[in-house]
């Protein structure tokens, strides 16, 4: 039985893990990636930055970014392509491999407030804890949100962050009528932008939509 899973990781050896750190307030958002050799994976990543943060200065320092390329803007997003850079840790670098290796599917990929989310599918429970294991072993930062096997329920159609998003906005007042709360409302209480807090919510009742109306 396949085994879902949604956990935060944080290193600076990570791709782009040194922007973050420069710049916490990035949002990035990972739209695929492919590796024509192994340790030099390309990813397609859509950034939103506040207006004083300069992205393409910040990918310049980074150490592991070997090239850029920013391809178009859409939405208040910049969509770039990157190559990671051979400086970056072995170790690291060999995460990718190793996640394949073991069955592993990448569904979502997010950095907010310095920290990738990810979201992955593995074969079974087994092979997500030797991922687990991996990660430890090589002293990356590591924080399981939400883990799910089997058919999902309502529990695990929902990530940590949307249904506490989602719960807090109804406990809020949000979804009344007329709305008693606003987003930054929610944001204060959750300490997070009123972007995050209004993507959150809206990828969350998509979810449920699909889940149950869809």
């Amino acid at each position: 039985m396949s085994l879902l899973a949604e956990f935060e990781v944080a290193s600076p050896d990570f791709v782009l893990g040194p922007t973050l750190e420069a710049a916490p307030a990035l949002d990035i958002e990972l739209e695929r990636q492919y590796a024509l050799v192994p340790e030099q994976p390309i990813l397609f990543c859509w950034i939103r930055s506040p207006d004083e943060t300069n992205v393409d200065r910040a990918l310049e320092r980074d150490r592991t970014v070997a090239r850029f390329d920013r391809l178009e803007r859409s939405g208040g997003r910049d969509l770039y392509r990157l190559e990671r850079s051979d400086r970056s840790r072995t170790e690291v670098i060999e995460s990718y491999r190793r996640w394949v290796a073991l069955g592993g599917e990448l569904l979502t990929s997010r950095a907010v407030d310095g920290r990738w989310t990810f979201e992955m599918r593995f074969p079974d429970r087994g092979s997500f804890t030797e991922y687990h294991r991996f990660l430890e072993r090589q002293g990356v930062e590591f924080d399981l949100l939400r883990i799910a096997d089997g058919e999902q329920t309502g529990e695990s159609v929902l990530t940590q962050s949307q249904r506490e998003a989602l719960t807090l906005a109804n406990e809020y007042g949000f979804f009344s009528v007329p709305r008693e709360a606003t987003l930054s409302d929610i944001a204060g209480a959750l300490g997070i932008s009123d972007q995050a807090v209004s993507e959150r919510i809206r990828r969350g009742q998509a979810r449920l939509i699909e889940a149950y109306l869809a």
